[in-house]
């Protein structure tokens, strides 16, 4: 999966979705998706990178604990045959918002 495969996939969520983060001038508001590539496992061997995969996390960030979101998203991943971890749910008391992260 490539970085417009999962851009793609995320805009059917039809909530606001950006590569890492939103300029701020756009004064986007929650529910909102961020994605971003992670460090990859590649296989090399004999100096040379054999396979190099695309690994990305995305970040749910809402206002309130969204379950219905958060399950609409596993689905839609489920449903495109892409294995996920759910890796963490952190609240942010200075901005009183959840993060739920996933890895795919």
């Amino acid at each position: 999966m490539e970085h417009k495969d999962i851009y793609d996939l995320l805009k059917t969520l039809n909530i606001p979705v950006a590569y890492n983060c939103f300029d701020v001038s756009l004064n986007v508001v929650p529910p909102f998706v961020a994605y971003r590539e992670t460090a990859p496992e590649t296989f090399k061997a004999d100096g040379k990178t054999y396979y190099r995969p695309y690994e990305f996390e995305i970040e749910l960030v809402t206002e309130k604990k969204d379950i219905a979101l958060e399950k609409t998203i596993e689905e839609l991943l489920n449903i495109n045959s892409i294995p996920y971890d759910k890796l963490d749910e952190v609240w942010d008391e200075d901005e009183k918002i959840y993060h739920n992260f996933y890895e795919i």
